[in-house]
């Protein structure tokens, strides 16, 4: 990846144009900057003062990394917007297809209607005899219709001629149209005509999206043409309902829907980007800068993935981001999670890049580097340094710029590993519960429509029921279920709850049965045609005893309500792929690994799921407060579910249009839960792997005169040897085993100090310590009259305490016996004495104990593993 210079940083060329309008990217660089400069200055001042530190490694090391650090985070938050713009741009064309899918149906079905049919052949012209009497019932019918199926702002019937013979707008002149849709649905094979153009029978709209069909004497094949009927759609409107869900006004984003040519045919900011603009369509790019109106944009389309076969006029999802606004900070969310598990799971999340996991591994090995490079510039400044005290203020201020830098490292990191978790998971969450609503929106429309079917209403009228009108209703009901399939029984009960009539033929022994059920009771008391009920979400023995939603509506005859509809919703199959159709997708279509969603009630009773262990009609075992979020809240955080971590987003429906708004009386909160697989709990356990942990609250007592002590830890004790004894600490990477030994030898290799090989041994057993993390450090030492080198590990590296010789406490072997490498002790200074006792380590009992061929004494009081 070819890089650029950005401000003394390294970066992609990528990601050049927009670096420079991420703040927090900027932000990080800017305090990553200051930092760089106090290297500077703290290397000058270690070459002055004489410190025995060689800063200009490690300051070139830690420079190198922030360059890859900003470079990261500038990718990752470009990856994220250009994720989100493809995500929204799919939705925007793909949610309008689902519902143009629907009203496909729609114009088939309505063309079929018995009073429709009845009208047309009635009145082929307007001046028919009864024609005006006839025209204000159809058209209270066509109001009936636009009243439930509310996408629809006009219904249009014409002769086969074009001759207007009825509409809902009562300002429309024209008389005859002249429109080539007339000609496209005579000739048409299809089952209807879609029309998104300028029509001469709606003047008022420039443009309009027109679903027309022929209507026919019968169903029969190559029946009369006796009429053509068109359903208006209210497409800009429909587009205002999607483009709320999906739009951030933060940003400023515009999102659009493009003609087969780029023009713009809708959008969320007129004012930004105009109906009729002409744009370039970005399908084979990830992503592409466009100036518009003199503003550079952040540009992306996405065609449509299709429903059902269906894939609609050739229109395109387009979403654009002024990059001034593209990468404007977003609120977090306010769960608390530790960054040291955010690092954890970055380690451990497969959906992470290898150079991404380096970087806080990176900053750990350099910051050890740096570590130990201060310990042994402390230890050798004893000897050699002419102002100790400007030498040791020195040290501790380069380890805290090391921790500093680090520390921003560690931070920039984690909240980018949040971003990336978290990332689209409440839209998914919310994808699904929206389409969950928009698809039962049409359940309660169709069973307020059908339940005006007039055969209905004037059979349930009679006193007597024959076989006849058994047979009649049954017949149209099959005809109903056949074209809408969502159903797997559609049944007509009497005003006394009695099944008269089904769809389903294998459930035909429900006829002559009572449906004594709570929600029946609701249909047959409702007051208008406006209203319906729905039951329970329950097991129901009109769905083979599993559970589902039924829809109701009241059949009246004038103004008595003469019985109900109710449909079985096919509830298993139909939110199962309402679900599974939601669910993000690899390349090839298949639903991508570690990921599925819940759809649940507000009493946390299962409804569906892509997740074979949360069974429907169960209870999903999450926390409960969840279920307190509120209509059209959302919420996303990192939880522990099933042991493994995973991203959830939560979202609660709000409902469609006047679906579940607060205009309907039906109320049912449902909760969509969206899971992505992180690991699993038991690989992300955080390892701290900070070898430098110095107990800064720790002081002691100075006397007139006083010795320098190396500190470290081995395993949970806190040791020290005197400096006068120690040479310099190596990294623990640097052992050499090339002979084969016994694992619990305390004898564990060499390593090459000053080109000779120095013997290391492991002294934590004689402790009486058990392992508790592997070893970070080599600490050398010299002892003996030649000053041999012997190098003993540790796990990390402590401070260098100076302690009055008072105040070091002789261990009396004659009390403790020869059990112990142990010499002396050292208390601190305070009110609690025996917090962190430093313990010294005898160099005269390791030698004699450990070193010399003849030890003997200690080899055999080991800690029992």
């Amino acid at each position: 990846m070819k890089q650029v210079s950005y401000k003394y940083n390294n970066i992609s060329k990528d990601v050049l144009p927009y670096i420079r309008h991420m703040e927090q990217v900027e932000d990080n660089r800017e305090r990553l900057h200051e930092l760089s400069n106090h290297w500077n200055t703290l290397s000058l001042l270690s070459q002055l003062g004489d410190a025995g530190v060689n800063m200009s490694r490690i300051k070139n090391n830690f420079t190198e990394l922030s360059f890859e650090l900003i470079n990261h985070l500038a990718i990752e938050l470009l990856n994220k917007n250009i994720d989100e713009m493809d995500f929204k741009a799919q939705v925007a064309v793909d949610i309008m297809i689902r519902n143009l899918f629907e009203r496909t149906a729609d114009i088939g079905f309505l063309a079929t209607d018995d009073d429709i049919r009845a009208f047309l052949l009635k009145n082929d012209t307007k001046y028919s005899t009864h024609y005006n009497d006839d025209l204000e019932i159809i058209k209270e019918r066509f109001k009936e219709y636009v009243k439930k199926y509310s996408v629809y702002f006009d219904i249009v019937l014409m002769s086969p001629k074009g001759e207007i013979l009825a509409n809902l707008d009562d300002e429309l002149t024209l008389s005859k149209s002249k429109d080539s849709i007339i000609d496209e649905v005579l000739n048409t094979s299809g089952e209807y005509v879609e029309t998104f153009k300028y029509h001469d029978f709606l003047p008022k709209e420039k443009k309009s999206l027109v679903y027309s069909y022929k209507v026919t004497k019968s169903n029969e094949e190559g029946s009369e043409i006796i009429g053509i009927l068109s359903l208006c759609f209210k497409f800009q409107d429909e587009m205002k309902q999607i483009f709320s869900n999906l739009i951030n006004k933060d940003k400023k984003e515009a999102i659009l829907l493009l003609d087969h040519e780029g023009t713009v045919i809708a959008t969320s900011d007129k004012y930004q980007i105009p109906l009729g603009a002409e744009l370039e369509i970005v399908l084979n790019d990830n992503y592409k800068l466009i100036s518009f109106g003199g503003v550079d944009y952040i540009c992306k389309s996405n065609k449509t993935t299709g429903y059902q076969g269906f894939f609609g006029l050739e229109w395109y999802g387009h979403v654009m981001i002024p990059i001034s606004h593209a990468f404007a900070q977003e609120d977090e969310e306010s769960f608390e999670i530790s960054e040291e598990l955010l690092l954890s799971i970055l380690q451990n999340g497969k959906q992470f890049s290898e150079a991404l996991k380096n970087i806080p591994k990176q900053a750990n090995s350099i910051q050890k580097s740096l570590n130990r490079a201060i310990w042994n510039g402390t230890i050798n400044q004893g000897s050699t340094t002419s102002n100790k005290q400007f030498s040791k203020a020195l040290m501790l201020e380069i380890r805290q710029t090391g921790q500093d830098t680090k520390s921003i490292i560690g931070s920039s990191i984690a909240n980018l590993t949040k971003t990336i978790i978290l990332g689209d998971s409440v839209f998914y969450a919310d994808l699904i519960v929206d389409i969950m609503d928009r698809n039962l929106y049409e359940r309660a429309n169709d069973c307020r429509w059908w339940a005006l079917t007039s055969d209905f209403q004037k059979i349930l009228a009679k006193d007597s029921i024959g076989m006849d009108d058994v047979l009649r209703m049954n017949e149209i009901l099959e005809y109903i279920n056949d074209l809408y399939t969502v159903y797997t029984n559609i049944f007509i009960y009497d005003k006394h709850g009695y099944i008269k009539a089904t769809s389903n033929p294998d459930e035909r022994h429900l006829l002559g049965k009572r449906v004594s059920k709570n929600f029946v009771t609701q249909t047959l008391g409702l007051s208008d045609s406006s209203k319906y009920a729905v039951s329970d979400f329950e097991a129901s023995e009109y769905y083979d005893n599993k559970h589902t939603y039924i829809y109701n509506a009241a059949i009246k005859n004038e103004e008595n309500v003469v019985g109900g509809i109710g449909l079985v919703f096919d509830s298993e199959v139909q939110f199962k792929n309402m679900i599974q159709e939601s669910l993000p997708k690899n390349v090839d279509g298949t639903t991508k690994n570690g990921v599925f969603a819940t759809l649940a009630t507000k009493n946390m009773q299962i409804i569906s799921s892509t997740n074979e262990k949360h069974q429907i009609g169960q209870y999903l075992d999450i926390d409960s407060s969840y279920f307190n979020l509120q209509s059209g809240e959302s919420t996303s955080e990192i939880i522990i579910y099933d042991d493994k971590y995973y991203a959830l987003g939560v979202k609660c429906s709000k409902g469609y249009r006047e679906y579940k708004s607060v205009q309907d009386d039906y109320v049912n909160d449902v909760y969509s839960f969206f899971f992505s697989y992180i690991c699993d709990k038991s690989e992300a356990v955080y390892k701290k792997d900070d070898n430098f942990s110095p107990k800064t609250d720790v002081v002691f007592e100075k006397g007139s005169k006083s010795i320098d002590i190396a500190t470290f830890m081995i395993a949970n004790q806190w040791l020290g040897i005197d400096t006068k004894h120690v040479v310099e600490t190596v990294s623990a990477t640097e052992l050499k085993t090339t002979i084969k030994i016994d694992k619990d030898h305390h004898f564990k290799g060499t390593v090459i100090y000053n080109e000779k090989a120095v013997m290391v041994i492991d002294i934590q057993k004689f402790l009486q310590e058990k392992d508790v993390e592997e070893y970070q450090e080599i600490v050398i030492i010299k002892y003996g009259e030649h000053d041999t080198y012997m190098g003993i590990l540790v796990n990390s590296l402590g401070i260098i305490a100076e302690v009055a010789d008072d105040n070091v406490n002789q261990l009396h072997n004659e009390i403790i016996g020869a059990g112990t490498l142990i010499d002396s002790l050292v208390f601190p200074s305070g009110d609690n004495p025996g917090k962190d006792v430093l313990s010294i380590l005898s160099l005269d009992k390791i030698m004699t104990e450990l070193i010399s061929p003849e030890y003997s004494k200690l080899i055999h009081k080991q800690v029992m593993r």
